[in-house]
Formats: C-alpha cells, sequence, structure tokens
C-alpha cells in the first residue's frame, strides 16, 4: 500500500514540473509557474518520503530518482505521440 503511494505522489509532483513548464503540451497553456512548482516539489518530497518509508533509505531513495526520471522523460514523449495521433486522424 505504502509503495502504491510513493508511486502517485512521484507521479503527481513530476506531472506538476511538467505542466508548470512554458513548453509542456498537455494543456493549451502552462500553469502559473511558482504555485505549481511548490505543489510539485511538495509532491515530490513527500514520494520521497514514502519510498524511504516503504523500502530501506538508500533504496528509496534510489527509486524516487528513477520514478521521477522516467516520468519526466515519458511526458514530452507522450505529448508529442498524442498530437501525431491527432494529426494523423485529421488526414484520414
Amino acid at each position: 500500500m505504502m509503495v502504491a503511494l510513493a508511486l502517485a505522489l512521484t507521479i503527481a509532483g513530476c506531472a506538476c514540473l511538467y505542466l508548470a513548464s512554458p513548453n509542456q503540451r498537455w494543456l493549451a497553456q502552462a500553469l502559473p509557474g511558482r504555485p505549481v512548482l511548490v505543489a510539485g516539489s511538495l509532491l515530490l518530497a513527500a514520494g520521497l518520503a514514502a519510498w524511504i518509508a516503504a523500502l530501506q533509505p538508500l533504496a528509496g531513495f534510489f527509486v524516487a530518482l528513477h520514478v521521477a526520471m522516467v516520468c519526466l522523460f515519458v511526458f514530452p514523449y507522450s505529448a508529442a505521440l498524442r498530437s501525431l495521433g491527432r494529426s494523423l486522424g485529421r488526414k484520414s
């Protein structure tokens, strides 16, 4: 149960960081920078604490880093694939 909570908090924190970026492609307009960055940072910190509580401290730290890295890598590509699917759908 704690691992699911840690995973959800980490993904939500990374999503907030991505949505605060001016180059994000999920929304038509980026969310306001500072409040969303603070919320994302707090969610990532809570996720890190949950990972450490679920696992040993060093393992929890590195799992949190890996989950954040994968999320921050996948989010821009998922937006690009979504826009590609929309453009292919219009041509048909």
